[in-house]
């Protein structure tokens, strides 16, 4: 990306690769010793003057999208030691082949996108191509000589650009998206560089840019108008959008009368008390009638402003709801064409009645094709089906007999087994009640065998005397 030069250098609007070379500031200096006492007359002709001078002024130009091939920016590029550059022809020659740069003439008038290709040669490139296949033409070789022209900087255009419509997407508002000239300067002077702005060359190329290529806008000399995220193509300017462009400026230019009254207000606010500090009544009174001057100003210029803001308010309303009228139309068209498809609402009626007697007709093709089989005996299935009731039946009784005869078997000799078990258990107590009987009779026995008088009892105790030691 370009960078501006500095404005006092009048010689080129170029970029200087040597402008902070100490070589360079040497060889100045002595320029300045060395300059001869003796200058020229002014004799030349006034056509020379004139062309002298418009070269001057598209030399001191601060242009960003585009660069001026000339001597000036040879002389600009030119080192103390080396000369000036002779590459720069073959530099722009190749700049141009790569479509890195294109001539602002050329950019300017084309109707097409300068991103369009196309499959099919023109005849004069088929001509071209001919004549290098037999040898008439050469290959095209970069000129020895540089050619002088504007050349657009399209990589910094493209930049420039994008920048734009990406701060764009921060206004909705129908009002908000047609700009006067002047009003788009003010909004995108600075996209490519905060200390630079665009100049009006720069203007006229980006506008050319965002209408042919980028299909964003749609201009004219005065007004310039994007167009919406939802819209293909930009909607051409109206009578309404040049009057919302012209009242915005209005009220831009109003605005800026305001902060230059507010200070003639302030001075002469203190004027006037220094005047009455010093005791000059005249100074004094003098102030005080500028001041009311500028309050009467202010005054006017503030409700003219504030008027003006409230038309402006009302003009964007009605904007938006143009738009939003216009939204609602298409909505309603196309609601209008998708029922005219289906055909209305007897058309989707018919439709209905149409599948529910379609649905009808394939039932009764389906009975009747169920009948065509020859006619079932009733009785007969009923028969069979008793027949098979019947059997199933006795099936379940004779399970269930059986069932109860095993049940029964079972509980039979669980009885047995019980009654077993008693006569067991009663054999048992009858021999042990006689075992005990026969242990008790033995044991009687015994007692009466080993049983001793009482008084000879006695008797023996008697007879034990204890002796004395």
């Amino acid at each position: 990306m370009l960078k501006r030069k500095a404005s006092g250098d009048l010689s080129s609007p170029h970029v200087s690769i040597f402008s902070n070379d100490p070589t360079l500031g040497r060889h100045k200096r002595k320029r300045t010793l060395f300059r001869p006492k003796h200058t020229k007359p002014q004799w030349t002709p006034k056509a020379e003057r004139d062309m002298t001078r418009r070269s001057l002024q598209e030399g001191t130009t601060h242009d960003l999208l585009n660069i001026r091939a000339a001597d000036e920016l040879a002389r600009a590029l030119q080192h103390p030691q080396y000369g000036k550059p002779t590459c720069l022809p073959a530099v722009f020659h190749e700049a141009v082949q790569k479509k890195e740069m294109i001539p602002l003439k050329d950019f300017l008038s084309s109707k097409e996108s300068i991103y369009k290709t196309s499959w099919i040669p023109s005849p004069w490139r088929v001509l071209q191509w001919s004549l290098r296949q037999v040898g008439v033409l050469g290959e095209p070789q970069a000129p020895a000589k540089m050619e002088v022209g504007n050349f657009v900087i399209l990589k910094n255009v493209e930049v420039a650009a994008d920048e734009i419509l990406s701060k764009m997407k921060d206004y909705t508002s129908t009002a908000d998206r047609v700009l006067s000239r002047t009003d788009f300067l003010r909004r995108f002077s600075t996209v490519l560089n905060p200390s630079a702005s665009l100049t009006t060359n720069d203007l006229n190329i980006i506008l050319a840019f965002l209408a042919r290529d980028k299909q964003a806008i749609s201009y004219n000399a005065q007004t310039i108008k994007f167009k919406p995220e939802h819209e293909h193509v930009p909607l051409p300017i109206t009578e309404e959008d040049a009057a919302i462009a012209n009242l915005r400026d209005t009220v831009a230019k109003i605005n800026a009368q305001i902060p230059p009254l507010m200070e003639k207000i302030a001075a002469a606010d203190a004027a006037a008390r220094e005047a009455v500090a010093l005791k000059q009544m005249v100074r004094a009174k003098a102030a005080l009638r500028s001041k009311k001057l500028a309050e009467s100003a202010l005054a006017q210029r503030s409700d003219v402003a504030l008027q003006l803001e409230q038309v402006y308010t009302d003009l964007q309303q009605a904007a938006d709801q143009v738009e939003i009228v216009e939204a609602m139309r298409a909505g309603a068209a196309a609601l209008k064409g998708l029922n005219e498809k289906v055909g209305g609402a007897e058309g989707v009626q018919g439709v209905v009645d149409a599948v529910n007697e379609q649905m009808a007709t394939t039932e009764e093709i389906t009975n009747i094709l169920s009948e065509t089989g020859q006619p079932l005996d009733e009785g007969e299935i009923d028969d069979e089906f008793e027949a098979l009731e019947r059997a199933d039946r006795e099936k379940r009784e004779k399970e269930e007999a059986e069932k109860t005869a095993a049940r029964l078997a079972e509980l039979e000799e669980a009885e047995m087994r019980r009654k077993e078990r008693m006569d067991r258990i009663a054999a048992k107590s009858e021999d042990e009640r006689t075992e005990e009987r026969v242990n008790e009779a033995s044991q009687g026995m015994a007692n009466m065998s080993f049983q001793q008088p009482h008084d000879e009892t006695e008797d023996s105790e008697e007879s034990r005397v204890p002796i004395h030691v």
